[in-house]
């Protein structure tokens, strides 16, 4: 159970990019879309939870597209529900972290990992 609520298996999630951090109260701001990222995020798949941890089974990547850099903060874990709920969120490990015009940001298998601590 997460907050006293029974929380059923997420079938099909999206990874968001985000400038600045999200909270536990607040989204974060989504990267602007048309640029070579889609807003409302990309397909991301997970491995099964072993010991409350999970990672993603998959890579997933975005080539900036913008004409100029892209300066990621955050990251959110949304589900495709037909009102998707925000489940996990977080910041890039030494954000905020510059992709240059043309250049690719790629998250590599398991490089997203979740765990309840």
């Amino acid at each position: 159970q997460l907050r006293n609520v029974a929380y059923t298996t997420v079938a099909a999630t999206k990874i968001k990019l985000g400038t600045n951090a999200p909270t536990a109260t607040s989204n974060m701001t989504e990267l602007g879309g048309g640029t070579g990222y889609t807003t409302g995020g990309s397909t991301i798949t997970w491995n099964a939870a072993s010991a409350a941890a999970t990672s993603n089974s998959g890579s997933v990547s975005w080539t900036n597209g913008s004409g100029g850099n892209w300066s990621l903060v955050g990251l959110e874990i949304w589900d495709t529900a037909g009102s998707p709920l925000r489940h996990l969120w977080g910041t890039w490990t030494g954000q905020p972290v510059s992709i240059a015009n043309g250049n690719v940001f790629s998250v590599a298998a398991a490089g997203v990992a979740y765990s309840l601590v």
